[in-house]
Parts: structure tokens; sequence; C-alpha cells
């Protein structure tokens, strides 16, 4: 992921960038607490409410399956591509890692782009909040996109490059909203969604 790719090399345009150039050193300041802009700040310490939301709403699902959700931090985030869940005997829970890393980078990346709505298109207006319905709706929709991609890439028009349906089905069978009625195998069953323990929504305006 470009998100991931770039906050690994220092490129995003927050905190310690705006530093080096002259006249442009308040950028560096986060408006909402007046501490430097960091990539940590942004994801997990601006008092700002939407990043703590993603977060509780990513273990919320998480749990479903029945597992503990680990401690996520900036190296989590940074290193989500290899984050690996393990059974009782050591031995890796191939479809549990998989959606981890989904849902770190996909929840982290939400952030990022709920910051720029709130930074950038609403340039820090302090009126505007993104509401908890919001970031759920926002959220549900960035996963169920991934599950969709997911579902379509076992399609065998991709020959060597299409996904396994198992690991589709070990990956995202645990957190559907619906799993008891479905079939073991939903891959080609309509209706599949991620969801909060009720039929997931789809994205709305924002205000």
């Amino acid at each position: 992921m470009d998100f991931i790719w770039r906050s690994l090399h220092g490129a995003h345009h927050i905190g310690p960038f705006w530093k080096k150039i002259r006249s442009y050193e308040h950028r560096a300041a986060c408006l909402a607490c007046g501490e430097d802009e960091s990539l940590a700040h942004i994801l997990f310490e601006c008092r700002t409410s939407e990043q703590k939301h993603a977060w509780r709403l990513a273990a919320r699902v998480w749990r479903r399956q029945s597992l503990p959700w680990p401690r996520i931090t900036l190296g989590t985030v940074l290193g989500c591509g290899l984050a690996t869940i393990t059974d009782s005997s050591g031995k890796p829970k191939e479809g549990a890692s998989r959606l981890l890393r989904i849902f770190v980078s996909e929840t982290a990346f939400l952030i990022w782009k709920l910051r720029n709505t709130r930074v950038i298109e609403h340039r820090d207006d302090p009126s505007f909040r993104h509401t908890k319905e919001a970031v759920q709706n926002r959220w549900l929709h960035t996963i169920n996109t991934r599950l969709t991609l997911d579902r379509a890439m076992t399609n065998s028009r991709f020959e060597k490059k299409a996904l396994p349906e198992d690991t589709v089905l070990r990956t995202w069978s645990g957190v559907l909203s619906n799993k008891g009625s479905l079939p073991d195998n939903w891959m080609r069953s309509p209706g599949v969604l991620v969801g909060m323990g009720a039929t997931a929504t789809l994205p709305r305006e924002e205000g």
C-alpha cells in the first residue's frame, strides 16, 4: 500500500516536513491539539475522536471471531505486512493473520483520509467533526469493499494471480454479520457483508 510505503519513508506532508519550509512552519502543529502533527499523533494521539472510534470499530469486529485484539502501535501499522497470529502451539493462523493485516492497514489509511478531510477540505474548521456514525459507515464501507475485491479476485480469469477461495473463506468467515445463515462456501452467495452484529450500512454524507 502506498500509504504504508510513504509512512515508512517519511514522505507525508506533516509535522517535520513543514518545519523545513520558511513561513510555513505553523503547519507543523495540529490545530486541534497544538502539538506537532506526527504520524503517531494522527493515528493514535489526536484529541479529535475519529481515530479512536475507527480503532474501536476494528477491535469490535475482530473480536467476533473470539480472538483478542492486539495492542496497535505505530510499529504495528508500519510492520503490518508481517503481522502473524498464532494458535496455542505457535502455529500461524493464516486466515486470522491475513485479516489482521487488512484491518490494521485499511483502518490506518482511513484515519489518514478522515484527517485530510478535516484538515485540508474543511481547513481545520473547529466546527467540523466526523460523527461516530459517519466513521462507522466509512469503516464498514472500506472493509466491505476489500471483502468484495477478495471475492472478485478468486475468479479463474486471473489465472495464476487468482486468490484461492480457501484463503478468502478463512480470512473473512469469522466476521460476517450473517454467518449463521450462510453456507460453508459463501463465495457466490448474495448479501455477504462484514457488520457490527447487524446489517452493515453504506456511507452517507458527513457534515
